[in-house]
């Protein structure tokens, strides 16, 4: 493999001349010695490598995804985030630009990182508990933010109408019959999706006289064994919920074997609806009732997004809230007599 070295020999000048070429500082280059570094570098098939020039501070072609790095957990997981991460990095790479995974852990951490890469933009998918305008503050980098609500006016966003979509859970459920129903998703103490979806579930259900009690919301992590476990905490305590709306798919569909688990029939028993539309509901069975949201839609979007910004400059910001539509499945019955 040639090195910018080898490039400098053959083309008969410094090698601050030849990354001077590369990276567009030629004030005090002669186009002749332009030419010559450029035939070298085409000659020996060298390739420079994108991160010393991040790093060199010029024009970077890298794009941060940051995402919500969960100790002891690997990472992207879930099917949801593995999803949208292929469609950014294919949107990305169609453009020129290299997608660089981020885990955030601790948000000034994660803007430590993108200031050190000189990224040239990030699509935040990260619930930190940096408020978007904080994290813009901070990093100086131009970002997109997914399924964000802090700080709306002032930052560029693509959400999906996550109230909407649960509230039309809550009027199918109440429609046929549940008034009572357990909310199973991660932390509500934060604006962002899983809120959303909880008050969308509680306006749909009072428009037929149901509702979600306190002792019926059950916090926990995202995954198919903390799903079971949820269904578990609502058998072992004789929960008389009729029906359970999980935040996302994997967790309902861990929250329905966890209740087959201890005898329950789902649907006759207990209905179970989901939230994602994942390919992995449908092959359940029976197949998963549950939200779709535009996955792919809402990556290419926000690379769009983000790129619009970077060609065009900050102006007014960019933001959307893309719809979402009911997914019938088999998870969803009337409410036990």
């Amino acid at each position: 493999m040639s090195t910018l070295r080898d490039v400098a020999a053959r083309a008969g000048v410094s090698a601050m001349t030849v990354s001077n070429v590369i990276n567009g500082r030629t004030g005090k280059v002669s186009e002749p010695t332009i030419a010559r570094v450029q035939e070298a570098i085409a000659a020996l098939g060298y390739v420079p490598s994108a991160a010393a020039r991040s790093l060199a501070g010029s024009s970077s072609r890298i794009l941060a995804l940051v995402y919500e790095a969960v100790p002891g957990r690997p990472a992207l997981e879930s099917p949801y985030e593995s999803m949208f991460v292929g469609v950014c990095e294919q949107a990305a790479r169609a453009e020129g630009y290299a997608l660089m995974l981020c885990g955030a852990s601790k948000a000034e951490d994660t803007v430590a990182q993108l200031r050190s890469w000189n990224v040239a933009g990030a699509i935040v998918m990260a619930t930190t508990r940096m408020a978007p305008s904080e994290f813009l503050e901070r990093s100086g980098v131009p970002a997109v933010f997914i399924d964000s609500y802090r700080d709306g006016d002032g930052i560029s966003y693509v959400n999906i109408d996550d109230a909407g979509g649960a509230r039309m859970v809550g009027e199918r459920l109440g429609a046929v019959g549940h008034r009572r129903v357990a909310f199973v998703g991660p932390t509500t103490d934060i604006p962002g999706v899983v809120r959303e979806r909880l008050r969308g579930l509680r306006e749909g259900l009072a428009a037929h006289g149901g509702g979600v009690e306190r002792r019926d919301v059950l916090l926990t992590e995202v995954g198919f064994d903390e799903g079971i476990a949820a269904a578990a905490r609502l058998t072992e305590r004789r929960s008389p919920v009729t029906a359970v709306f999980a935040s996302g798919d994997v967790l309902a569909l861990g929250v329905a074997a966890g209740l087959r688990r201890a005898g329950r029939r789902v649907p006759d028993d207990v209905s179970v609806v989901g939230f994602d539309g994942l390919d992995l509901a449908r092959y359940a069975d029976p197949p998963l009732t549950t939200v779709r949201q535009p996955i792919r839609d809402k990556a290419t979007a926000a690379v769009a997004y983000l790129l619009d910004e970077l060609r065009d400059g900050a102006g007014a910001p960019r933001q959307t809230v893309l719809p979402v539509a009911w997914q019938e499945g088999g998870t969803l019955g009337p409410a036990p007599i």
